[in-house]
């Protein structure tokens, strides 16, 4: 308002001025920027603000004094305005790559920029009573001199390490339209996905520790009811070994099914000699390619 309608006050009417503010603030901001706190924050350069200012100034010029004929050219502005707006919009869909359109985009300039994530990723944790260990070093300094101490620093970390239980959801219409709309690029990317939830696990301390586990169980579910975690099943911690994991998620799973019917697809993979209900055994590469199904793209 200061730097576009303001400059207008007392060259013009003031009725005329007036009918001009409110609408504008409506076009830039929508209904409820008519009050600086029903405004998103918007983030204009100099050549748009200089761009508005005109376009106050030529309505003004218009209405040739007329508070009616302003509000009338205001009014067509704006539709013009708006549509305008919409196509620049269209124009620059997908503006995020691939990266937002799995985990989301969130602009505080420009709310209509915002991407939805339909990729939901909870945190791991151990299905056993967390266990830690301490590594003691040091740092040796070698060009010390008789009366000078030998370690340049003496430190300690603590490690932590576990068999974890880790849950993502993905929302395959969500991913589709996110990627323009492509179901062969969505199935390409929740194949991809699939892979890298298996062999990519986080660590920190690469060169000491070597973190490179790989997932021991995977259990792909596809359906169209609500998601649901089965991290309920180590409410309970197990002993820190790897052989009652799959039974109690197993377990778990069983009585889910019993008391919901849900009927989701599945399949799983599994290291140990174990199955998961209802889940059609398979490799990493089957799990992924199944995936990748999901989204249509064969159909395509």
């Amino acid at each position: 308002t200061r730097r576009v309608v303001d400059p207008l006050r007392g060259r013009y009417p003031d009725d005329v001025v007036k009918a001009l503010e409110e609408p504008f603030q409506v076009a830039v901001y929508g209904s409820k920027g008519t009050t600086k706190a029903g405004r998103q924050t918007l983030l204009f350069g100099e050549p748009e603000i200089r761009w508005l200012a005109r376009e106050a100034e030529r309505l003004a010029e218009e209405s040739n004094g007329s508070a009616s004929a302003t509000e009338q050219g205001v009014a067509a502005w704006s539709n013009e305005f708006r549509k305008n707006i919409h196509a620049m919009r269209e124009g620059v869909a997908m503006p995020g790559g691939l990266a937002a359109a799995l985990f989301g985009r969130m602009v505080t300039s420009d709310p209509e920029a915002n991407i939805a994530a339909p990729v939901h990723v909870a945190h791991a944790f151990t299905v056993h009573a967390e266990e830690s260990e301490s590594d003691y070093f040091t740092a040796v300094d070698d060009l010390a001199r008789d009366d000078e101490a030998g370690a340049d620093t003496i430190q300690e970390t603590e490690l932590t390490s576990g068999l974890f239980y880790g849950y993502v959801v993905v929302d395959i219409p969500g991913l589709v339209a996110n990627v323009g709309d492509d179901p062969k690029l969505a199935g390409s990317v929740l194949h991809n996905l699939v892979y890298l939830i298996a062999e990519v696990s986080p660590g920190a301390k690469l060169g000491s520790t070597a973190p490179y586990g790989r997932a021991a169980l995977m259990l792909l579910e596809a359906g169209d009811r609500q998601p649901r975690s089965l991290a309920e099943a180590f409410r309970s911690p197990l002993p820190a070994q790897g052989e009652g994991a799959p039974q109690a998620l197993a377990s778990h799973l069983a009585a889910m099914d019993a008391a919901y019917a849900t009927g989701e697809a599945r399949r799983g993979m599994s290291l140990a000699e174990s199955s998961m209900p209802g889940a059609e055994p398979g490799s990493i590469a089957d799990l992924a390619t199944w995936a990748r199904t999901l989204t249509g793209a064969a159909d395509k």
